[in-house]
């Protein structure tokens, strides 16, 4: 059977399971059940878009309303909201899997995997928020809309293998998914998500050209905002990166899963 960096077509549908198994097991217990991983960033969007909107009327220069910011936010803010899903949600997929990881025999490589596509969830609400925007908007998409497919394969490539690593090393240091929500808001201030990077002091626009979570979220905001293709030099880069991670990752991770049993 063929094999892609040890994985085939049964370890596929494998992922696929334990990501089912991941949405159903998050809201376990509520009564409207699945319905709040929808809900839940649909809700998000709807603040900020009232807070931006309505309430500090934030403009981009320029624009004559703060609709035009809050897409510009959106657009960015969604990849962002994806990201942060996925990264905590792999984190802690292999500890909190214990009971998994000791009584069965599987490739526990797909539990980070499969954990870092919950982020599809919330991308995808943001990207129908933004549908809808558009549309109140008056606005077109382009046939550059095209290229969001691959964007959204980089994307997620380029997460689970963070992924890989974190649930790794938080296996034998719980400190990880306890320290990762504050790394994250960190991050997500240093990176122009909420403001744009002409606005940033010059050594962090300097940065920035290299930060693999802004050219991901100007990439969509290119394609989604401005009837552009993305910067395909700027996303080969990401690729390339998101591959050297990912076979690293890999071969980290299957090194020190054989140490899993004791230290879950």
């Amino acid at each position: 059977m063929t094999q892609i960096l040890g994985f085939n077509r049964h370890d596929v549908v494998l992922c696929l399971n334990l990501f089912k198994m991941n949405v159903r097991d998050r809201y376990l217990g509520s009564s409207l059940g699945s319905v709040w991983a929808v809900a839940n960033p649909f809700f998000l969007l709807g603040v900020y878009t009232f807070v931006f909107g309505f309430v500090f009327k934030v403009r981009l220069p320029g624009a004559e309303t703060t609709l035009g910011y809050v897409l510009w936010l959106i657009s960015g803010y969604g990849a962002w909201m994806a990201t942060t899903e996925s990264l905590l949600t792999a984190t802690s997929s292999v500890a909190s899997a214990a009971g998994l990881v000791k009584n069965m025999v599987f490739k526990t490589e797909l539990l980070p995997i499969a954990a870092s596509l919950m982020g599809l969830i919330s991308l995808a609400v943001s990207l129908f928020f933004l549908l809808v925007l558009k549309v109140f908007a008056g606005s077109e998409f382009t046939w550059h809309i095209l290229c969001l497919p691959i964007i959204i394969l980089i994307h997620f490539l380029f997460v689970c293998s963070l992924g890989l690593w974190l649930a790794a090393i938080n296996v034998f240091v719980r400190d990880v998914a306890q320290a990762l929500p504050n790394l994250l808001t960190v991050l997500m201030f240093m990176t122009p998500i909420f403001y744009s990077i002409e606005s940033m002091p010059r050594i962090v626009q300097k940065i920035s050209i290299g930060n693999p979570l802004y050219l991901i979220a100007e990439s969509y905001r290119r394609i989604l905002l401005g009837g552009e293709a993305p910067r395909w030099g700027a996303v080969a880069y990401v690729f390339l990166l998101s591959l050297v991670i990912l076979t690293t990752g890999l071969r980290a991770f299957r090194q020190v899963k054989g140490r899993f049993n004791s230290a879950l």
